[in-house]
């Protein structure tokens, strides 16, 4: 069943819905959830796995499986076209979060990661009840708590592997080179790319540029490698109508050096995860199941071809001779400016779509351009992504949370919270007067202007899940002289806002627009 059966409301006999109304279906899915939960929930994970229901053929394992599986597909659901009340999913007033929490912490700490790293979420709910719950039901668990379990287990990862050393690696990079020189150093790295690496930035003059790298100097060589890597113009991403990138589906993307570009690009975006940088780039959920082991299905489509989609959502619904549309089963696609026609299966061109095949069709045509067209460029990225983040850990979210865990919420930006995380220096003070003009200013912005300083000073212009005292470094303003004619500058390798001390709140907001607004003022000093 598809999502225009699913949520459909007709009454047609001819036209297929689902049989029960979403209210039925909120209320048949709590209970489901609970019944789940207190499966995974239940210590005793050997009598789980080996007794049987009473009266039946089945063990309890086999039922939780079952059940998990159709909880989890209502929730799929529900993430995409919300019908479910908030907290629905929620199970907080049923055990201690913060037991909880630091139970899945400790449990973690001591895996044999040895042997645990590709443990499948079967396997992880017989080791601990907890990480069986995150690995298989973690819309169970409020989502702020799963991004500090995430955070935690990453700090024990680094403190298990040193990472905070001073034995990690040093490379030196040109700025107008960022990606080919990041690639040629650190592509080697491997999993090894998870210690600490200080980077030395070339000017173009052929100069080290001054600076000690404490951190906010790797934070924009990522950032700017990101942005060059995941430029469409480059020929590994493409984009959806949404503007979600995707990998590229043509024959060149699959070449062996462009694979080990996805790997890398993989790496690159595990190390923004594990250091807590955000990135700003916009996954298509689609591209983001395959990093959860999840296949992508019809209801994906649209995403990706909207045109497409449609017709086979027509297709299927048809009442007249399918046959008469002529349909085969084949598929075509432009490789680089060349039509290619694809058999779905062997001897494709033969075989007719028709009314008793065309699921099968439908099915075959959404696999093929969500899955495998990009399946060799997707594993290769995950590879890579694999090498520093625990795929375990990933399975804690969905797609729609992994976006905000890369990228940062999409909330409107709490100018008091970010105010109350801001640390200033030079001249300023958060009582100085131009200090106290810049609150005023920035709060009399709307929504769109305040994203455009924060990504003016940060380079991602959505804040931090956990709020600003997440942000690392700081967010900082400091003083840059008393020239009105100067604009406001910033180093966002470090979060630092240079900002003139303007007479009045007019200059400073005219300046502080201009700055942001013309792209101008970057300074890693």
């Amino acid at each position: 069943m598809g999502d225009d059966e699913f949520f459909s409301t007709a009454t047609r006999t001819n036209s297929p819905r689902n049989p029960l109304t979403l209210d039925e279906l909120a209320a048949f899915s709590k209970q489901l959830l609970h019944i789940v939960f207190a499966l995974y929930w239940n210590e005793d994970q050997l009598n789980i796995k080996e007794e049987r229901v009473p009266g039946m053929q089945v063990t309890w394992e086999a039922v939780r499986e079952r059940l998990t599986k159709c909880l989890k597909a209502i929730h799929a659901r529900d993430s995409r076209r919300k019908f479910t009340p908030e907290d629905h999913w929620l199970m907080t007033s049923h055990i201690d979060i913060q037991s909880f929490r630091e139970a899945a912490i400790y449990e973690e700490q001591n895996l044999d990661r040895t042997s645990t790293r590709m443990l499948s979420k079967r396997q992880m709910a017989y080791i601990s009840p907890r990480l069986g719950v995150l690995n298989n039901i973690p819309f169970a668990i409020p989502f702020a708590v799963r991004v500090e379990i995430f955070r935690d287990f990453v700090s024990n990862d680094m403190m298990l592997i040193d990472a905070r050393d001073n034995f990690g690696y040093h490379c030196t990079v040109r700025r107008d080179h960022i990606a080919k020189d990041g690639y040629d150093m650190l592509n080697p790295l491997g999993p090894k790319l998870k210690k600490r690496v200080r980077i030395t930035f070339i000017d173009q003059f052929g100069s080290e540029e001054r600076g000690i790298d404490g951190g906010g100097v790797f934070k924009e060589f990522l950032t700017s490698l990101s942005k060059e890597a995941f430029d469409t113009d480059r020929g590994l991403w493409l984009a959806t109508t949404q503007q979600a990138l995707y990998p590229n589906p043509h024959s060149y993307a699959k070449e062996p050096h462009q694979l080990s570009w996805y790997r890398f690009i993989g790496r690159v975006l595990g190390k923004a995860l594990y250091e807590g940088i955000l990135v700003d780039v916009n996954f298509a959920t689609f591209f983001l199941a395959k990093w959860l082991g999840k296949q992508s299905h019809l209801d994906d489509l649209a995403s990706l071809d909207p045109e497409l989609y449609q017709g086979l959502i027509f297709l299927k619904h048809y009442e007249g001779n399918v046959e008469d549309l002529t349909l085969n089963f084949t598929v075509n696609h432009n490789d680089l400016g060349v039509t290619k026609t694809v058999n779905l299966v062997p001897n494709g061109a033969n075989i007719p779509v028709t009314k008793e095949n065309r699921t099968q069709y439908i099915y075959l045509v959404a696999n093929y351009r969500l899955n495998t067209q990009i399946r060799a460029q997707s594993e290769a990225f995950f590879d890579g992504l694999s090498d520093i983040i625990d795929p375990k850990w990933l399975r804690m979210f969905n797609q729609q949370e992994l976006r905000i865990l890369i990228g940062g919420t999409e909330d409107p930006i709490d100018i008091d919270d970010l105010q109350a995380n801001t640390v200033y220096g030079g001249a300023y003070n958060e009582s100085h007067e131009t200090i106290q003009s810049f609150w005023k200013v920035l709060k009399s912005f709307d929504q769109a202007q305040r994203c455009a300083v924060l990504r003016f000073v940060t380079s991602c212009a959505r804040p931090p899940l956990l709020g600003f005292k997440e942000l690392n470094p700081k967010f900082a303003i400091r003083d840059s002289g008393s020239d009105n004619s100067r604009l406001p500058t910033a180093s966002t390798c470090v979060n630092l806002l240079k900002l003139p001390m303007y007479d009045d709140e007019r200059t400073l907001r005219r300046k502080l627009l201009q700055a942001v607004y013309s792209g101008a003022g970057f300074d890693l000093s």
